[in-house]
């Protein structure tokens, strides 16, 4: 059986401030091909759970929290954030991740190509990144776009940059977070169908407060679930199937 990509084992991420908050994760495995999405109430952490996924924050406390490593061997990504081996993550991030953010994301001081370029430039793919940046483009329809800035664009339009931003580098797992949410509905279809039409045969997670708008795409549902028992208390939050 293929090891999953990702998996995590009592995961626990905690936010300062007020009462404060933590996020308990007691199980969750991400192979190849998995289409995930995390819904729940804004602020219940479906972002931070990403952001975890993308190795962006560490967490407090974790039994298990592993990348894959070859077919059999597996990285102990807590251990190496407790000896600060940050070139694991760099590694990670560059070789096998691909992040849509909320708002695209785009660097402002790059031109929509370049943007889009970024990512394969870091991992170093060579001439096949323009191949690549021709087909999706395409796909996408943003062939046009490509030397505009950023605040040029319409909203949709850089969401669909961020996409195509997201794959150029052919990443094993892919990251959106509330990618249609800024969107109006016949957008936001595209934008997801986009979506995944090109990462069929990668792993996909998105967050997302549409569940009309995932429904019979084949995504397994994670809601994310606040327990406010104890007013004197941290808010918990847990990760929970559908």
């Amino acid at each position: 059986m293929t090891n999953p990509l990702l998996s995590f084992n009592e995961v626990v991420k905690k936010r300062p401030g007020g009462r404060g908050y933590e996020l308990f994760i007691e199980s969750l495995a991400i192979f190849p091909q998995d289409r995930l999405a995390l819904v729940g109430d804004s602020g219940s952490g479906k972002s931070t759970l990403l952001d975890l996924t993308a190795l962006i924050l560490r967490p407090e406390a974790a039994k298990g929290f592993w990348w894959r490593q070859g077919d059999k061997s597996q990285a102990d990504l807590f251990r190496a954030w407790e000896k600060k081996e940050v070139h694991r993550f760099e590694a990670i991030r560059r070789e096998e991740l691909g992040y849509v953010t909320q708002t695209g994301g785009l660097l402002p001081f790059l031109s929509v190509k370049d943007n889009i370029l970024l990512p394969a430039k870091l991992k170093k793919t060579g001439p096949k990144a323009l191949t690549r940046l021709n087909e999706l483009t395409k796909v996408l329809k943003i062939q046009d776009l490509l030397n505009k800035p950023p605040h040029k664009l319409s909203v949709g339009q850089r969401q669909r940059v961020a996409i195509a931003r997201a794959l150029i580098h052919e990443p094993s797992l892919i990251l959106a977070d509330e990618p249609t949410a800024s969107l109006d509905p016949p957008t936001a279809k595209l934008a997801l169908e986009l979506l995944l039409n090109l990462s069929q045969d990668r792993a996909l997670i998105i967050s997302t407060h549409n569940l009309d708008l995932i429904k019979d795409k084949g995504f397994t549902i994670h809601r994310i679930v606040c327990e406010d028992v104890d007013p004197s208390q941290p808010v918990v939050a847990k990760l929970e199937m559908a």
